[in-house]
């Protein structure tokens, strides 16, 4: 069928046709362009068609000179290559065409008012250049030298070798970061972006305290966020590698410090140099690598949670699991032990979500190089010692410590059948799909436009050339079992145990209680489509290197990644231009009593429910307190209400205690300990109760 509709095309008359009609539309794109015919077209339109006047009249007449200007290039370029014989590359070409539009009206906000015809003709000239100076041989001398030095560059082992190629996709992927979020957030001394509330003041405020704290081993302990509880700092999502670190270097770093910028890039970096290097593995040259690594970097789970859950921002850690696993065949026992000991301990060291994603990717690896090598003893010694290695990690950083139910919700933050291609307003084109309540978005897993189009290609490609094959066989028995069970497993956790399409609860089913308990430790299962994706981009590279040549590889490449870049920009730029510009946090406490009481008083004692959290922690932060609540991923929330009803009772009998100072939800509360010989102040809304008059409180006394 593709051979067949390849040589309709080719026929002489149908070339001399379709020559006439891109010529026709070129001239006629550049006379609709003008902003005298643009009010005409408009005006019949309303009189004629619509029998009424159009709201935002400048929007439309946008509207039609973006798709001349667009088109006008279309017309140029497409055809001629059309026309030129090189079918594959227009049918790339074609493809763009639509989002060729949206990059040149949407992205540079091209207007009818402007009437900027130069970049067409430009384009035109171009090609009149190119067909009669380089396709003739105009340049041959020119051209003869430019090619040797393209084939002594792609010979040059620097150039390809896995550091030159690791280096160009990190710093891609630092441009990016930077091009996206500016450089203002990389400050270290800049703190107020952190204070906007939510989990990234808690990450912040988690990390502030835990550098107040005293050293504790396990070294993650905490011992000023529930006191007099010790909690670790993995339950405050502050990225405990980073907080070891930085808290090992506090004493010559400044008061106000953050890191949280520099982990953002520090990911993007290793997003795009580790991308880069799995293109590599898998068959990519070094032009390839780089372009594809780009993928890696445009990734839309990565920035849906970056400066959201910023820990789980971390997919590097996904990208070394899947380079591991094309790698660690030709490891030895010890070197298989130290790559997954130290994935797990570095998943660990981040955040506990990606600790399944890395036992997974090992133990199908280890499974597969059992079926090839039949040595059961060092597969299972690697499994062993490396869940060992995980096991030490997690109780030096406290993991074990005060953390007692999960919750409940499991099967609210699953993943949604239409996770995939609902992109919940990141799209420029696809429609946003219905969800069924809960916690959606935690499934959220849109592919974008250029890797959904990606998949097609693929997809048809082989349907319609089925009998053709340019692959191993061997090779392909090797790896198809062990991707489509890796992919099957990911795709039945996150999805369960709760089956919905749209709004729609498909069907649930029922799990035993041990499992259910430990599978409410990940509840927020819609997050392990992650792997999926990245997968999929994995198995779209490779079929790519394989099956087509360098330079058609190349086209479709570019013109996949432009598709992505155009769907997904927008929403990536309105995220960014959040942290671009310098804010000043103003505190909800802005009394200055509140500093008196800090210099006077060790601790902050929530009798209820915290109020104006962040604020109290940041003063916490600010003068070395200590507070009894706090906001956590996971907590042992019976022994702080149980701690909350034993403080509230020895009060009641004993008094206040002369280092704490106790925060009331209401007046009707706090009257019940007004014999107490408490007393009671109103500060900026909030009700506290301390052991004595103060004279800098006489103008907020209650009783």
């Amino acid at each position: 069928m593709y051979e067949k509709i390849k040589g309709f095309f080719n026929r002489k008359a149908i070339k001399y046709i379709i020559l006439a009609s891109s010529i026709i539309g070129f001239v006629l794109c550049l006379i609709i362009m003008r902003p005298q015919i643009i009010d005409s077209i408009i005006k019949v339109i309303e009189a004629k068609v619509l029998h009424r006047s159009l709201v935002d009249m400048n929007k439309w007449k946008d509207y039609l000179f973006g798709y001349g200007f667009s088109f006008t290039i279309y017309f140029v370029i497409i055809w001629y290559l059309f026309i030129k014989n090189y079918f594959i590359v227009s049918l790339c070409f074609l493809i763009t065409a639509f989002s060729i539009y949206f990059y040149t009206y949407k992205l540079l906000a091209i207007n009818h008012a402007s009437y900027q015809l130069r970049f067409p003709l430009i384009v035109l000239a171009c090609v009149i250049v190119y067909h009669f100076f380089v396709k003739r041989r105009r340049f041959s001398v020119f051209f003869t030298g430019l090619k040797k030095l393209y084939y002594r560059l792609i010979e040059s082992k620097f150039l390809n070798s896995s550091f030159f190629i690791f280096i160009s996709g990190g710093l891609l992927g630092a441009l990016f970061f930077i091009h996206i979020y500016g450089t203002v957030i990389l400050n270290f001394s800049y703190t107020d972006w952190l204070m906007s509330g939510g989990d990234l003041s808690q990450h912040y405020l988690g990390w502030r305290l835990f550098r107040n704290s005293a050293w504790h081993f396990p070294l993650g302990l905490i011992d000023n966020i529930i006191y007099p509880f010790k909690i670790s700092i993995i339950y405050t999502d502050s990225i405990p590698l980073f907080s070891i670190i930085f808290k090992l270097l506090s004493p010559i770093l400044p008061g106000n410090f953050q890191f949280f910028g520099f982990f953002g890039i520090i990911c993007y970096v290793l997003q795009g140099g580790i991308g880069a290097l799995i293109v590599k593995k898998i068959g990519g040259n070094t032009c390839q690598s780089i372009i594809c690594s780009l993928f890696f970097t445009l990734s839309t789970v990565m920035i849906w949670r970056l400066y959201t859950h910023t820990s789980l921002a971390a997919h590097f850690i996904i990208l070394l699991c899947i380079l591991a696993c094309l790698k660690s065949k030709t490891f030895s026992l010890k070197k298989q032990i130290v790559l997954w000991g130290c994935l797990l301990s570095l998943s660990v060291s981040i955040h506990l979500y990606f600790v399944p994603m890395v036992m997974v990717f090992m133990f199908f690896s280890l499974l597969q190089e059992y079926i090839l090598m039949k040595n059961f003893k060092k597969q299972f010694i690697i499994f062993g010692v490396s869940l060992l290695i995980l096991a030490g990690t997690m109780y030096s950083l406290g993991a074990f410590y005060f953390v007692k139910g999960v919750g409940s919700g499991l099967g609210d933050a699953a993943a949604n059948i239409n996770s995939f291609i609902n992109p919940m307003g990141m799209s420029s084109f696809i429609k946003d799909m219905p969800l069924i309540s809960g916690a959606p978005h935690e499934g959220f897993s849109y592919l974008g436009l250029g890797l959904i189009l990606f998949l097609i290609l693929i997809i048809g490609h082989t349907l319609f050339r089925r009998n053709e094959t340019s692959l191993n066989i061997a090779e392909k028995s090797r790896w198809f079992p062990y991707i489509c069970g890796v992919i099957l497993f990911f795709l039945i956790f996150s999805l369960s145990p709760t089956i919905a399409f749209n709004q729609y609860r498909l069907f649930a089913y029922p799990i035993i209680f041990p499992i259910e308990y430990f599978w409410g430790i990940f509840r927020s299962t819609g997050r392990y489509t992650w792997p999926i994706i990245y997968i999929f981009m994995c198995i779209c590279f490779w079929w790519t290197i394989k099956r087509l040549s360098v330079k058609k590889s190349f086209i479709v490449l570019c013109a996949l990644l432009l598709i992505q870049w155009v769907d997904i920009k927008p929403w990536f730029i309105n995220k960014g231009n959040q942290y671009k510009t310098e804010v000043v946090w103003q505190t909800e406490l802005p009394s200055p009593a509140w500093v008196n009481l800090a210099n006077d008083y060790k601790h902050i004692f929530f009798m209820n429910d915290y109020i104006k959290l962040n604020s109290f922690l940041d003063l916490a932060g600010d003068h070395g307190m200590t507070v009894n609540d706090a906001y956590l991923a996971r907590s042992n929330f019976n022994m702080i209400i149980e701690s909350k009803q034993n403080e509230a009772e020895y009060l009641y009998y004993n008094g206040p205690k002369n280092d704490t100072i106790y925060l009331f939800e209401n007046i009707e509360q706090a009257s019940l300990l007004a014999e107490s010989g408490i007393h009671f102040f109103n500060i900026d809304g909030v009700i506290i109760g301390i052991h004595s008059q103060k004279p800098y409180l006489e103008n907020y006394a209650l009783f």
